[in-house]
């Protein structure tokens, strides 16, 4: 969906230019929203915050917001910066200062492993690529499948296809993923 579709959608009728808005993003922004909360946020917390978002974009374009980019920009930058905001207010109650003067303390352990960490992410980042070349709808059910921890009945709103087809999809795609991983190297 464009900026003017949607602008035109608005026009003919609000409800349902937020509802196709929503439809069409609606598994962008929770991604982004999750991508950046999934440690230090549960569920519920992560879907406020897609409400959030998209409730942030209904108000800029009901405001008659002037807007001149592309759409998909805009939804992704709201979807971060209201996904920083949550993170910053889960966060900040969870450090505790440690005076180095009253310990006899040289070194602080950070209690992570920064080699291992930087190396899961760039695994986590191929994977993500390579689920994304299997296109949609597979991309779609595998993300909500076993990074969201949905349901197939769930999914299969997201995908308008029936639960027992979202699992048949979901087997295949499994194997296309797994056939696509060998040829870059990573073995499951």
């Amino acid at each position: 969906m464009t900026h003017e579709e949607f602008r035109n959608e608005i026009k003919n009728s609000r409800e349902q230019g937020h509802r196709k808005l929503f439809e069409n993003y609606s598994s962008y922004v929770y991604t982004i929203v999750y991508s950046r909360l999934r440690n230090c946020a549960g569920r519920e917390d992560i879907e406020e915050c897609v409400s959030d978002v998209f409730a942030e974009i209904f108000l800029y374009y009901d405001s008659e917001g002037d807007f001149s980019g592309s759409l998909n920009g805009f939804v992704g930058t709201v979807a971060r910066r209201k996904a920083a905001d949550m993170y910053k207010k889960h966060v900040s109650n969870k450090y505790v200062s440690v005076s180095l003067e009253d310990e006899d303390t040289r070194e602080l352990d950070s209690g992570t492993d920064v080699e291992k960490d930087m190396a899961d992410k760039e695994l986590r980042k191929t994977l993500l690529n390579i689920i994304e070349e299997l296109g949609e709808p597979d991309s779609v059910i595998l993300m909500q499948k076993y990074y969201f921890g949905r349901s197939s009945r769930e999914i299969a709103e997201f995908v308008s296809l029936s639960p027992s087809a979202v699992r048949v999809r979901c087997g295949r795609a499994v194997k296309r993923l797994k056939n696509m991983l060998e040829k870059t190297g990573i073995t499951l």
